[in-house]
Parts: structure tokens; sequence; C-alpha cells
């Protein structure tokens, strides 16, 4: 974040020159295994909001930005299912790829869902990656993701409206500061859902059976 942070007035003059079809482009490289600058999406996303300071064009940046996200995901977890364990093994730290399966082998989609909130220099590819390799389904992957990068972004946007260029200055601290509550809340809903999921398939089970 901090390199992010070295280049942010220039990324806004940048992004102002983009627009939302360079921001669409920039998101679908959001979970690359080559994406070397995380958060630049993040930069891109508060600097579009702050240039035009309206509720509709906020709104309509959040949903560009969700959509190639989630777009650009989905194809890194296609990768994956195709058989990317060698790959994603190859390109992260061992310990860190089986901490991810366990938890993606236990949970599904949550971790991937989590990870799309948090901020770099939490890393987001692997979550999504694993994903694909460990053969989430596709519709609970998608969804995760979407609710988690909207989450995200749906709240960069807001504190850009508030805040304005303040932001761009105190990113990390006051990102983390309003995302802790937000993440806790986030969490507690995946597991709710989680919980929900599976209660109705087993009583599904239960019915077949009988």
């Amino acid at each position: 974040m901090n390199l992010v942070l070295a280049v942010a007035h220039t990324l806004g003059a940048l992004a102002r020159s983009m627009g939302l079809i360079g921001l669409f482009v920039l998101t679908l490289f959001d979970g690359s295994l080559l994406w070397l600058l995380p958060g630049i999406n993040d930069i891109l996303v508060i600097s579009l909001v702050i240039a035009k300071h309206t509720l509709p064009w906020a709104v309509a940046t959040v949903i560009v930005a969700t959509a190639g996200s989630l777009l650009g995901a989905t194809f890194l977890y296609k990768v994956g299912r195709r058989g990317g364990g060698e790959l994603l093994r190859k390109r992260f730290p061992a310990a860190l790829v089986g901490r991810i399966e366990r938890w993606t082998r236990r949970l599904g989609a949550i971790p991937v869902g989590v990870a799309a909130i948090l901020p770099p220099p939490c890393p987001y590819a692997p979550f999504v990656f694993s994903a694909g390799v460990m053969q989430v389904p596709l519709n609970r992957f998608q969804v995760s993701v979407a609710l988690g990068r909207g989450l995200r972004y749906g709240l960069e946007a807001t504190l850009a409206l508030y805040l304005g260029r303040h932001l761009l200055n105190h990113l990390p601290e006051i990102y983390w500061d309003v995302l802790e509550p937000t993440l806790l809340l986030a969490v507690v809903g995946l597991a709710v859902w989680a919980l929900l999921r599976l209660q109705f398939s087993r009583r599904k089970e239960n019915f077949k059976i009988w």
C-alpha cells in the first residue's frame, strides 16, 4: 500500500482521463497472478469518485469496478479449476497455500469473499485460484466475490464522498478504522449464510433418502 500511496496523486489525474472504461479494464486484472501493484484499483475508484463527487457517479463506479473484478476473478477461477494446482504452489509459499486450501475445503466460498474485502497487503489472488483448484461451485464463488468486492469498493466510494482528498493521504489508517467493524459484520453474515446452506443441503439429502 505504501507504493500505491506514493503515486496516488498521479493516479488521480490518470483516473479522470481513463474514466469508467479504464477502470473496468484495470479491474479485470484484479485477481491476476501477474498483478504487481495491488491496491491500484482502490486508488482509481477513490479518485474517480472524488473527481465527480456525486452519488450517482459513485454508484456507477462501484458497479463497474465490481463487475470487472468479478469477470477477472471468474477467469482465474476457471484456470485453477482446469488443473492449476501446480501453478498455485509455484507462485505462492507452500505454507500459505496449505492454509488457504484447508480454509476453502472447510468453508467453501467464504474465504475468498473475506479476502475480497481485505485491502493490501492481504493476499487475494491465491484465494481466487484456490477456489477453482478446490472446485468450489461457480455460483457460490461468484456471489462471494461480488459481495466482497462490492462491499470493499462501496466502502471506499462512501469514504471518498465524505472525506474527499483527505482519504488518499490517510488511506490505510482510515480504511482499517472503518473496515474492522464492517468486516466483522460481513464475516458473521457469511458464516450465517454458510450454516443455512449447510442445513438446507442436509435436509434435502434426508428428504431424498426418505
